[in-house]
């Protein structure tokens, strides 16, 4: 059975890694699923179908792009924001640019995507909005300061989108992934990636999630069997 049969979903980051692989599952449970993405060309591809992923542009920090990409949809019952940038070094040698990049695509991103989102499931009093995030957000790690404070800010945006979106029975989760191997580590060699996640094992999780519409989860860890890598 198609626990997700009749739900149109949109993904951010949806070209690679969790986020791609979210917008499988999410199409392989019945949903119709815009995957979005700064990679994907600008094409005008109409509506997807249910079960069918679309890969349409979004560049999640471009405002005036996410309103005209919420308007076009169709109702939106799932927004998943997968859309994510890292940068990694010592604070010394950081720079400023890759910091601002960071908190420009995790937490004004989501932002923008949130907000796109909430003004069309109020009036229905139903949605669910999904953050991945990740467990930085809670555990410091060196080498890790900019994708920390932007991963620690979107927590916080979560935690008051889900108090705001409560009275309207939207629900709101945040996902804070452990070590998952995903093209964020290409350039950062020392790590076994076998000992990892895969990104459809997040995809699944967050399926199990969604799929229980009685059930409010808001903050949830995973981590391989092996925790922090």
């Amino acid at each position: 059975m198609k626990r997700l049969l009749g739900r149109f979903a949109i993904v951010t980051g949806g070209s690679s890694g969790i986020g791609a692989a979210c917008a499988e599952a999410l199409a392989g449970e019945g949903a119709a699923v815009v995957s979005t993405g700064r990679r994907f060309p600008q094409l005008d591809l109409g509506k997807p179908a249910l079960g069918q992923v679309q890969h349409q542009h979004l560049d999640v920090t471009d405002e005036a792009e996410v309103e005209a990409r919420f308007a076009a949809l169709p109702d939106v019952d799932i927004v998943v924001c997968s859309a994510g940038v890292g940068t990694f070094g010592p604070i010394v040698h950081g720079d400023v640019a890759s910091l601002r990049a960071m908190l420009e695509v995790h937490v004004v991103g989501a932002f923008l995507c949130a907000r796109a989102a909430l003004r069309r499931m109020q009036p229905r009093r139903r949605g669910h909005i999904v953050m991945i995030n990740s467990h930085v957000a809670h555990r410091a790690f060196p080498d890790c300061a900019g994708y920390t404070a932007a991963k620690a800010g979107q927590l916080g945006l979560a935690r008051v989108l889900a108090e705001e979106a409560r009275p309207y029975d939207i629900r709101v989760t945040s996902l804070l992934p452990g070590a998952t191997d995903t093209p964020i580590w290409d350039d950062r060699p020392g790590f076994d990636r076998a000992k990892m996640m895969k990104p459809e094992d997040v995809a699944s999780f967050l399926v199990a999630i969604l799929a229980r519409p009685g059930m409010a989860v808001e903050e949830v860890t995973l981590t391989p069997p092996a925790g922090a890598l």
